[in-house]
């Protein structure tokens, strides 16, 4: 094992999402040269097993109450005595406080990442998060927006922060099985994701082209009111939702664009996904997706909430197909720079820089 390194790594759970999926897309380039334990406050994901097929040990800690003390005397004792030489912890589902409280009490060093441009309603947590983050050896963020952001929210100093850009595998050319009139997107069914202003997007583009069709790829809270809104707006039988799939990769393969009207991200993985298929791509124009997308190459960029522009911009690239093809090859070239490889690369880097200090 390369330099000795044994690292915990800490996530709520292994369920179906961009943390997790980005997780594991990761761990097969770091486990020859780094020992990885994942601690999982919550089991039972669905991405567990594809954990488990590396070898990867998994432990449950459930912690309870995420300020009780003898939660995080449980979780100390357990990184002491996994003779962990460094612990990296994933901003979720109030994971970092207890973490990094135990870690530090047993003289192990923390990294605290940062996933999203998250929003303090409480001012207690605020408080409380900050004083812990502040006390991490070294805190990711996955876009400059989410630097920036937990820089000025919990007053971590910038020189003390690292963007580390989540990574892509580039698929091979000629793989793709194309439905030329298919406009997809991959999404949870959460607010921030505006499937709503894909889906009035969708009624608009519907109106003016006959043969287009919808696919909607992903489940999660909204997907009920989301199928009802998709009724109402006259859609049935134009779009199709998928649900909690493992088969992203299948369905996006068979886009003719890939959408993604968000109105937040903290990295777009989803249009890293996109490019990685030769999609050319429709997103908002806010500053996460523009570190992917520039508009009128890889795609177009539309304001955030606007159905038209959304119907808009997908009209031209289905019927420019020149023009479509010409941003899917762009958008293949772009994500060349957000390679997995170079993502593990800096992360080993950044363990050893820790470890050193």
């Amino acid at each position: 094992m390369a330099g000795g390194m044994k690292v915990l790594r800490v996530l709520h759970n292994l369920g179906i999402g961009g943390i997790q999926r980005q997780f594991l897309a990761l761990l097969p380039h770091l486990i020859q040269d780094v020992e990885i334990h994942v601690a999982l406050l919550k089991r039972g994901g669905a991405l567990e097993k594809e954990a488990e097929a590396l070898g990867v040990p998994i432990h449950t800690l459930p912690l309870g109450w995420k300020y009780g003390p003898l939660g995080m005397a449980r979780l100390a004792r357990f990184i002491s005595r996994g003779g962990y030489g460094l612990v990296h912890v994933h901003r979720m589902e109030g994971v970092v406080f207890p973490v990094v409280v135990a870690s530090l009490s047993v003289g192990v060093p923390v990294l605290v990442h940062h996933h999203f441009l998250y929003p303090w309603r409480n001012r207690r947590k605020l408080l409380l998060e900050s004083w812990v983050t502040r006390k991490a050896q070294k805190v990711l963020a996955v876009s400059h927006p989410v630097l920036e952001h937990t820089s000025r929210t919990l007053g971590v100093e910038a020189h003390r922060m690292e963007v580390l850009y989540n990574g892509i595998s580039p698929h091979p050319p000629g793989r793709r099985c194309v439905r030329p009139w298919r406009v997809g997107m991959v999404a949870r069914m959460v607010r921030h994701k505006r499937v709503d202003v894909f889906l009035r997007g969708a009624a608009l583009l519907a109106s003016i082209l006959a043969p287009v069709e919808f696919r909607l790829v992903g489940g999660g809270e909204r997907e009920g009111r989301y199928r009802k809104m998709a009724r109402d707006l006259g859609l049935e039988g134009r779009v199709t939702f998928t649900g909690y799939t493992l088969e992203v990769e299948k369905e996006g393969l068979q886009f003719a664009l890939g959408v993604l009207p968000s109105e937040n991200e903290g990295f777009p993985n989803t249009l890293l996904e996109y490019g990685s298929w030769g999609l050319p791509m429709v997103a908002s124009s806010i500053p996460q997706n523009r570190e992917v997308v520039e508009g009128g190459r890889e795609g177009i960029l539309v304001p955030v909430g606007d159905p038209q522009g959304l119907a808009d911009a997908e009209t031209y690239l289905l019927l420019n197909r020149a023009a479509a093809k010409e941003a899917g090859v762009m958008a293949s070239r772009r994500v060349r720079r957000f390679s997995l490889e170079k993502t593990a690369g800096r992360l080993r880097d950044l363990y050893r820089s820790v470890l050193k200090t």
